[in-house]
Order: structure tokens, then C-alpha cells, then sequence
């Protein structure tokens, strides 16, 4: 038996009241819970965000994922210089679905996001850029497929397009 009285069978042999062994963790947890609350809380942006992105989901919608991102998949050996003339950085990103492709170049400037993409395989009159906690940004998608988001946070956002046959598609949500 240890010093607070518990037994092999996991209760407090000590009489009056019995305290199973999973009730203890239960209120361990619990206290762990609190003190990881007040020490190192979850930021009220991040919570909000995620809420956001929650309620953005689309059941019915076909998910476009990230296939190839230059930021994962960069040479060991830079090819070219990085960013332009201007010294803005670019990312390529590429999300498939389904037969379409959603080929993207991001552009941070001035603590914002550009994006410049081409959609194929498929054709879409406008494409909306989400981005949790604001209101989605459209933008007219030209005869080729080209379209341009400006100014977008730094941030996770995903792409929402609807497609002339109707169906829906968006991107996996990416973080910029």
C-alpha cells in the first residue's frame, strides 16, 4: 500500500469515501488543464481564426490539395536568384483536383500578400480568396484562366471557386 493508502485494486481503502484511480487523473488533468491555461494560454487571435476557418468549411465543395509548394520543395541549390528586382519574395504553390489545376505565385510585400494564379482543366467566372476572421476578397478570372488577389494578411487563406458546371472547388487552406 503507498503512503496515501491506495491499494493494487486502485481506491482508497481508508474508509469513509472511495477514490478510484481514474477520478485522480481526471482531476489531474483538469488541474494540468488550468495551469497550462494561465501559464502559456492559447492566443485569442489563433482561437478566432480557428473558429473562422470552421465556419467556412463547405461540405459539398471538391478540395483542391496542395501538391507542390517551392517553399517544401526548393533545390538544395538555388537555380536562380530568389525574390524579383524589387526584392519581394515569390512562392509557388500548385493545388489539384480532380482533373483542375490551381497553379498560384504569392508575393509578400509591405507585410501583405499577392496572389497571381491560373486556373486549368476547368473554367470558373470569379475566384474568392478566405482568409479567416475577413470577409472573402473576389476577383474576375480572365479567358485564360488568370486572376490576381491583392493584399491579402499574411496568414492561413484558402481559394473558393465556382465552377461553370456548378460544383464548387477550394483549395486545402495554406498558410502565406
Amino acid at each position: 500500500m503507498s503512503a496515501g493508502g491506495t491499494g493494487l485494486g486502485g481506491t482508497d481503502r481508508g474508509g469513509a469515501g472511495e477514490v478510484s484511480s481514474e477520478a485522480a487523473d481526471d482531476e489531474l488533468i483538469a488541474r494540468l488543464r488550468r495551469i497550462a491555461g494561465q501559464v502559456d494560454p492559447v492566443p485569442q487571435s489563433l482561437l478566432s481564426a480557428a473558429r473562422a476557418a470552421f465556419a467556412l468549411r463547405d461540405i459539398d465543395a471538391r478540395v483542391a490539395e496542395l501538391v507542390r509548394d517551392s517553399l517544401v520543395d526548393a533545390p538544395a541549390t538555388p537555380v536562380r536568384a530568389a525574390g524579383t528586382a524589387r526584392g519581394e519574395e515569390a512562392r509557388m504553390l500548385s493545388f489539384e483536383a480532380a482533373g483542375t489545376a490551381i497553379e498560384c505565385e504569392v508575393m509578400a510585400r509591405a507585410g501583405e500578400r499577392d496572389i497571381r494564379g491560373q486556373l486549368s482543366g476547368s473554367q470558373a467566372a470569379t475566384v474568392a480568396a478566405e482568409v479567416a476572421g475577413r470577409p472573402p476578397v473576389s476577383v474576375s478570372v480572365g479567358a485564360h484562366g488568370w486572376f490576381t488577389v491583392r493584399g491579402l494578411p499574411p496568414g492561413p487563406f484558402r481559394l473558393r471557386c465556382q465552377l461553370a458546371d456548378g460544383a464548387t472547388l477550394v483549395t486545402s487552406w495554406t498558410s502565406v
